[in-house]
C-alpha cells in the first residue's frame, strides 16, 4: 500500500504536507521525487550499472 495519493490529496485540500509526512512515515524529499517521476534517492543509489 502507497501512502502517497493520501499525501497529495491533503495537499490539493490546503493542509501541510510536512504533518501528513510524518504521521505516516514518510520523508518529504521522497514524497517529492515520486510526484514528479523521478527515482527516489535510496533506489537511484541501488541501480546496477550496465
Amino acid at each position: 500500500m502507497t501512502v502517497h495519493p493520501f499525501i497529495e490529496a491533503e495537499k490539493q485540500s490546503g493542509h501541510g504536507v510536512k504533518r501528513a509526512c510524518e504521521l505516516l512515515q514518510v520523508s518529504r524529499p521522497v514524497f517529492y521525487a515520486r510526484r514528479s517521476g523521478r527515482p527516489v534517492p535510496r533506489a537511484a543509489r541501488y541501480v546496477m550499472p550496465s
